[in-house]
């Protein structure tokens, strides 16, 4: 299983070290964030960018993003030590790419593609409904929380109530999006402190 988030939990602190974040930490409604700028790259408009996918391909040569809601292309793209290097149009200063420090790079949702058919997009999982491979229904996924550092977590709420699950391959089964089901392992435990 794997996802684009909606963000990254393995975000760069805001240039600076003050920890704070860039303003648009979220994408917008209908778009996927696709990486962060971290600065500006020598002296003709360059960025240098952490992508939250590692081989970064919608970040490629003729891709279509947006900064700041401005639609941009990627002229070209480079690798470097883990991070990419991208020439975008309307850039050609260092001044015009200073300005874009920490700033989110999105796409539109329709033009992100999954990886394979087990990759989804953490928004699909809104709504979806949730059983233990017992076959016991436990509602719907409500909210996917990311917190630093840790595993993700689907936050389901039901006839127990509020239920938490790990985001983790022996808890969770199987994600059918297109099926609207999530199918589980309860670890022990995990359903006894929900009703």
């Amino acid at each position: 299983m794997s996802g684009y988030s909606s963000k990254s939990v393995t975000e760069p602190e805001k240039p600076g070290g003050s920890g704070e974040r860039a303003a648009n930490d979220e994408p917008r409604e209908g778009y996927t964030g696709l990486g962060r700028v971290i600065r500006a790259h020598g002296l003709k408009g360059e960025v240098r960018v952490l992508a939250f996918h590692p081989a970064a391909p919608h970040l490629q040569p003729g891709r279509t993003i947006f900064l700041n809601g401005e639609e941009r292309a990627i002229i070209r793209a480079r690798d470097d030590r883990g991070q990419w290097i991208l020439e975008l149009d309307g850039s050609s200063e260092r001044t015009e790419a200073e300005a874009l420090r920490g700033v989110l790079i999105e796409a539109r949702d329709e033009d992100v593609q999954r990886d394979d058919g087990e990759s989804f997009f953490l928004h699909e999982l809104i709504g979806l409904r949730v059983e233990t491979d017992a076959g016991e229904a436990l509602g719907t996924v409500t909210e996917v929380l990311q917190p630093a550092g840790a595993n993700d977590v689907y936050v389901v709420k039901g006839a127990r109530g509020e239920v938490l699950i790990p985001a983790i391959g022996e808890v969770v089964r199987k994600i059918d999006v297109l099926g609207g089901l999530i199918v589980i392992t309860p670890l022990p435990g995990l359903l006894d402190e929900s009703k």
